[in-house]
């Protein structure tokens, strides 16, 4: 038996989940993230057209094996493997009565990889993706139905044991807004970093400019906003820079390495480094990495935002 199923019904209180990342976070300081869950276990010879969400319950040693390289990388918080264990996404691969099963799994199965000796210096964040599908008025998902399936997969994380929730490549306010209220329903003792994704002029795909998503995200009451995946680095700095001047919030970015070129991320780790500095300088204080990123592509952030501190140990 792996020790995650150990786990099944170890839910954390609030003040066990307290930890020095966070703190720091959110009291101005800077955090590292990990970066793309996909890529590598696509790299281990999990199939491109398999359920990523499902290993949580079929393969959890292989989702944890990421994990664990991330943190030895230096990631100081790891996202769950659960960005699509939405019930519209694993309906589609027949999975829908396992929603609360595989992120609940995914939840205990990170939070194992960190252990007890690490709780305080590194955490767990809830992965929450888009629910691939369209929301009424242009589609037929209402906004109660859509709140309603958050609300499901967010609770599941809470009862899992995460520290933080991460709303993530939203591409638009409307998604986010019933990610956010249902966070608030399901987990209202969880910080939540909501962040939208953008086009390469650092707009958002609804037609909204950065500036008025970061105001958006602020008045719906996230805990930090900002920007992940997007065309890479460049546009995700943009987005930021402009973000800053709308909000106080802290600010997450989390850049994919470029678009794929014929399969191949173009976005070298000491590229990402750099553009790592120039994020934090644009205000900046969450990075870290998405589709495409690897712990090479940490560890070269980490070298540059937190040099003084070892790599992990887990």
């Amino acid at each position: 038996m792996w020790e995650w199923q150990a786990m099944a019904g170890a839910g954390l209180s609030e003040a066990e989940t307290t930890n020095d990342v966070l703190e720091r976070l959110f009291a101005g300081g800077h955090a590292l993230c990990d970066g793309a869950m996909g890529t590598m276990l696509f790299a281990r010879g999990f199939s491109i057209d398999g359920c990523c969400d499902h290993l949580n319950l079929s393969q959890p040693e292989m989702v944890a094996s990421v994990h664990s390289d991330y943190l030895l990388a230096g990631a100081e918080i790891i996202e769950t493997n659960t960005f699509g264990a939405n019930a519209y996404r694993l309906e589609r691969r027949r999975l829908r009565e396992k929603v609360r099963e595989i992120n609940l799994a995914g939840a205990r199965i990170a939070r194992a990889c960190i252990g007890e000796k690490n709780a305080a210096q590194m955490c767990v964040a809830g992965a929450i993706g888009p629910l691939g599908v369209r929301l009424e008025p242009g589609g037929s998902v209402g906004l109660d139905e859509a709140r309603a399936a958050f609300a499901e997969q967010i609770g599941a994380l809470a009862e899992g044991g995460v520290d933080l929730l991460m709303v993530e490549t939203m591409t638009s306010l409307a998604e986010a807004r019933e990610a956010i209220r249902a966070a608030r329903e399901a987990a209202a003792g969880l910080r939540l970093v909501a962040m939208m994704t953008v086009n390469e002029d650092g707009n958002c795909l609804d037609g909204a400019t950065a500036e008025m998503a970061a105001a958006r995200l602020t008045e719906l009451g996230a805990d930090a906003i900002g920007c992940n995946c997007s065309y890479g680095p460049e546009s995700v700095l943009r987005a930021i820079e402009r973000m800053r001047g709308a909000t106080r919030l802290p600010l997450a970015a989390m850049p994919n390495a470029g678009l794929p070129q014929k399969g191949v991320y173009t976005v070298s780790p000491e590229e990402m480094a750099r553009f790592a500095r120039r994020l934090v300088e644009a205000g900046a204080s969450l990075i870290g990495g998405c589709c495409g990123t690897t712990p090479e592509h940490t560890r070269a952030m980490k070298a540059v935002l937190r040099p003084s501190i070892p790599l992990g140990t887990v």
